[in-house]
């Protein structure tokens, strides 16, 4: 006797599902006709997908693309989530953990003084508590 498997539904069409219902946020954005030139290198623009504020210089989706693929892993903020592969500057303390009493030696911040500091087991506690 065979085994049982379950099958997932997928219409015959199911490359003309994906791009009519799924790529389709290309054409459903709201587009802004402009009259505005590059501030890279001077193509004109005649739609922007965002509504120009005139406060901030605007450039053309090629000048956009070269710019995020030559930006750093590490310079793209949130979106990219913000972590990098090198190791954290971490700063020598001779300090005791305000919970436990544990001493601590190393930290990944420069304390202040003015706030409690915890150990990495209080810490946790703390987070999930």
């Amino acid at each position: 006797m065979f085994p049982t498997r379950s099958f997932i539904y997928f219409p015959n069409n199911i490359l003309e599902y994906i791009r009519n219902n799924i790529m389709a946020f290309g054409s459903d954005r709201q587009m802004y006709d402009v009259d505005l030139t590059c501030a890279k290198c001077g193509a004109h623009i005649s739609q922007l997908p965002f509504q120009p504020s005139g406060d901030r210089p605007v450039y053309c989706s090629d000048c956009n693309r070269a710019f995020r693929k030559d930006r750093p892993a590490t310079d793209r903020g949130g979106r990219s989530g913000g972590f990098s592969n090198a190791p954290r500057q971490m700063y020598s303390v001779n300090l005791s953990c305000a919970s436990c009493n544990q001493q601590i030696t190393e930290l990944p911040f420069q304390p202040t003084g003015d706030k409690p500091v915890y150990c990495r087991d209080c810490m946790q506690a703390r987070r999930n508590g």
